[in-house]
């Protein structure tokens, strides 16, 4: 399933490139999300061009119906996000601890009259038969009330890189 999604914020690409590659607004970003002492920090690198980050959290899951059956309560996930300064481009995986489920997105940034906007065009494949699609459906409306929560934190957080 394909699913994209945008966040706009008002400061240049630059500024918002600065907070993005900067360690510390993930770790407060988490906490601001309500996950202190639920993440951590697997992997760090920054060069001042290339940036990667790589964070395991433990997350509250509230699944419906059916997909309970592939989904626990809580899950671990290692989100693995990636930036290129030069091209304003970045990827970003997703590994669900224990859910059948493969989820990668490819970001972009580009500057607008009042700042800058984020594209997030995610990939979200199930790789079981008959619930899959019921998954791929909550993990996208689960995607989205998520990013809108680190948005949030986000916004919170962007003065101080100005």
């Amino acid at each position: 399933m394909k699913h994209r999604t945008e966040a706009r914020f008002p400061a240049s690409p630059e500024v918002v490139l600065r907070m993005f590659t900067d360690r510390s607004f993930h770790t407060r970003k988490l906490e601001a999300m309500g996950l202190q002492n639920r993440y951590e920090v697997l992997d760090y690198a920054f060069d001042g061009n290339d940036f990667r980050i790589r964070i395991q959290r433990r997350v509250p899951v509230q699944a419906p119906g059916v997909v309970k059956k592939v989904v626990s309560a809580e899950s671990t996930v290692v989100n693995e996000e990636r930036w290129n300064l030069k091209s304003r481009t970045g990827a970003v995986k997703v590994e669900p601890q224990g859910m059948p489920l493969d989820m990668s997105c490819v970001l972009g940034l580009a500057g607008t009259a009042e700042g800058c906007v984020v594209s997030y065009d995610w990939t979200i494949k199930a790789r079981i038969p008959v619930v899959g699609g019921a998954l791929e459906k909550f993990v996208v409306a689960d995607l989205q009330s998520r990013s809108a929560e680190e948005h949030e934190a986000a916004m919170r957080l962007l003065a101080e890189y100005r």
